[in-house]
């Protein structure tokens, strides 16, 4: 199983405006992840779960999850992913501190972002995408991998000092700063030859 955890500072955790996506907090990046994770050419990643934690106006945090195995009427169109965001956060708008709600392979929960990181570190190899990180190339992946990354403002320091305390490690996916979407391609091709190998 590979997963997917994009942490979006500035995301809206309440109904947005569809057609501005930059100013919902640059959501187009959150759906611009999603696809990046979990669509193919033709078909989606089964093996692959996206989550985004959002952490803006006006009820934050919430995580939005889209687990490949279930996802059903979703589509790899921004407005489309935009418009399916919209409507989840509306009906887990008045989530209460970790419940959630479920809806055709989607998942809403009340939850932090470090309450997440913690929850995957148990059962998963934890890695963080950072520039200055080892060579993917060069790196030894397990069967189950967490890739936990920032979006346009970065991680905050107080974090990744929790992510050492969680043993994760940090990989580069290449010499230049490039998008969050395009880090998760390259991550997701990586282990794409690494499977095809085996």
């Amino acid at each position: 199983m590979r997963e997917f955890i994009l942490r979006a500072l500035k995301a809206r955790t309440s109904r947005f405006d569809i057609s501005n996506l930059e100013d919902a907090g640059k959501m187009h990046i959150v759906c611009d992840c999603v696809v990046s994770s979990l669509f193919i050419a033709n078909d989606i990643r089964r093996d692959t779960i996206f989550h985004a934690v959002l952490e803006g106006p006006s009820y934050p945090p919430k995580i939005i999850s889209f687990y490949g195995n279930k996802l059903r009427n979703l589509n790899e169109n921004q407005r489309h992913i935009a418009t399916v965001i919209n409507e989840v956060l509306i009906a887990g708008e008045k989530l209460k501190l970790n419940e959630e709600f479920l809806i055709d392979g989607i998942k809403i929960t009340k939850k932090s972002f470090e309450a997440l990181v913690k929850e995957k570190s148990k059962n998963s190899q934890l890695i963080y995408l950072h520039n200055k990180g080892q060579d993917i190339r060069n790196f030894s992946f397990s069967k189950d991998v967490t890739f936990v990354f920032g979006d346009y403002i970065g991680m905050p320091r107080k974090t990744e000092k929790l992510l050492d305390r969680l043993g994760s490690k940090k990989v580069s996916v290449g010499p230049q700063m490039i998008f969050a979407s395009q880090c998760i391609t390259l991550a997701n091709n990586e282990l794409d030859r690494i499977k095809q190998k085996i």
